[in-house]
């Protein structure tokens, strides 16, 4: 067997920094100190005698095109070693157990995955899910790309950009929403002139979801001439909702069914994208588990409503 030229450890401390790109996020996410993981990145480097990182103050760290190279290869040992390893188990319960980091909606996992955590949990034990639940923002595939989370299941404005870390699966509507009452006696769907004399249910005032949502607006020619509340809640503002308090900016799939027949789209909007990331894993069964339930918890789930689906094997 050749003398490898770096540690089990170096290579750990390597492929998590590749994924936060932050000294301090790899140091948090090891249990390690940021001047230790500095310093075996250093011994890394000097023991290949190669550049992996380019460094500059101020600046997170970027991979050198040898560092890249070493990544690539890097992916392809660890798959090598996982073959080599499962040589050993007979039962996927043999497995340590392993924590993932959800990022997701509020709304898909209050509707969606919530309701059959249970039966996830029990089928598999060595699974513990953490979820971090965020209402829609475009700051949401940002915080996909720093390497913090493991998993993530969000709904992206369909006029913006995919970015490459993530992965389209669906397309739902998109709209002003409320009760059925605001459009009695009126052809759906209400002019921008009408509905911008209804009363408006926002997100927190001055927050950037607010900003977003005034600038969606302007470009349908709406103006809120009446806003009578505001909350970073979704189900609070659904709630509202079905009351007839007020209208509000909504995604079809994340109003719940029992509201449906009463809340309605009034005006529609920009239509909303559903988007996955999944961390490399190489071949843990694990991930794949994790993929299944999430996927199949939303796609299959009749409520989730979509104009289009393109996840191949829930299409």
């Amino acid at each position: 067997m050749p003398a490898f030229p770096f540690t089990l450890r170096q290579l750990e401390v390597f492929a998590n920094l590749c994924g936060t790109r932050s000294f301090r996020r790899t140091a948090e996410s090891l249990g390690i100190s940021q001047a230790s993981v500095s310093n075996q990145m250093k011994v890394l480097e000097d023991q290949l005698g190669v550049a992996l990182f380019v460094r500059r103050p101020g600046q997170r760290p970027t991979l050198t095109p040898e560092g890249m190279a070493f990544l690539d290869d890097l992916k392809a040992f660890q798959t090598a070693g996982e073959a080599l390893a499962s040589h050993r188990r007979k039962d996927p319960e043999e497995l340590p157990a392993i924590r993932f980091r959800v990022l997701i909606g509020q709304g898909l996992l209050d509707n969606y995955i919530r309701p059959k955590l249970d039966r996830f949990f029990a089928a598999h034990p060595q699974i513990e899910l953490t979820f971090e639940a965020h209402p829609p923002s475009k700051e949401l595939a940002r915080d996909v790309e720093d390497g913090r989370f493991d998993f993530a299941l969000i709904h992206q404005r369909a006029d913006r950009p995919v970015e490459p870390h993530l992965r389209q699966l669906a397309l739902v509507r998109g709209g002003i929403y409320g009760h059925r009452k605001f459009a009695e006696g009126r052809r759906l769907p209400l002019s921008s002139e009408f509905v911008n004399m209804l009363p408006f249910i926002m997100p927190l005032a001055a927050s950037s979801q607010e900003r977003e949502i005034l600038r969606l607006f302007e470009r349908y020619g709406i103006a809120p001439r009446r806003v009578i509340g505001h909350t970073q809640y979704y189900d609070v503002m659904a709630a509202m909702l079905e009351r007839g308090v007020g209208v509000a900016s909504f995604a079809d799939t994340i109003l719940p069914a029992e509201m449906r027949d009463e809340v309605i789209q009034l005006h529609p909007l920009e239509n909303w994208r559903l988007l996955w990331y999944r961390k490399d894993g190489g071949i843990d069964p694990r991930y794949d588990a994790v993929q299944v339930f999430l996927f199949s918890s939303v796609l299959q789930n009749p409520d989730y409503r979509t104009i289009s689906v393109f996840a191949e094997e829930y299409a």
